[in-house]
């Protein structure tokens, strides 16, 4: 999680940083954030969007029946992957690694797939050349 994807909207928990709560340790909120639960979870999506517009947060994401199941918090575009990444929260049980879903951008949607955090190039296959 990042920037825009933590504030007052998601527990430590939905934003996917549970290795800095300790529930075992007593702390202001911890009973709160367990009696809430995790409602939505922080994913990282590959989109397969319009190439003359990238996705700045806040776009609708839906499953495949067209179920509105969470929003895109942050966008851009991926000179690794070629095509725009984003962040953002759906329920958890369409949070799973693989899971494709529908993100709607210029009121059109478009093929996103849930894929591991922090994506990278393993291979450093695309070398940078600005300098």
């Amino acid at each position: 999680a990042f920037g825009t994807e933590l504030g007052r909207d998601a527990t430590p928990l939905e934003a996917d940083l549970p290795r800095f709560v300790d529930l075992n340790k007593e702390f202001q909120g911890r009973d709160a954030m367990q009696a809430i639960g995790i409602r939505s979870k922080c994913v990282t999506l590959l989109i397969d969007g319009p190439e003359d517009a990238d996705p700045w947060g806040r776009e609708a994401l839906y499953a495949s029946d067209g179920t509105r199941v969470g929003r895109l918090t942050s966008g851009g575009y991926s000179v690794v992957f070629e095509k725009s990444i984003g962040m953002g929260y759906v329920r958890p049980e369409h949070a799973a690694v693989g899971t494709k879903l529908k993100v709607k951008i210029l009121d059109q949607l478009w093929d996103a797939e849930i894929v591991e955090d922090s994506p990278y190039d393993p291979k450093n296959a695309v070398i940078r050349v600005d300098g």
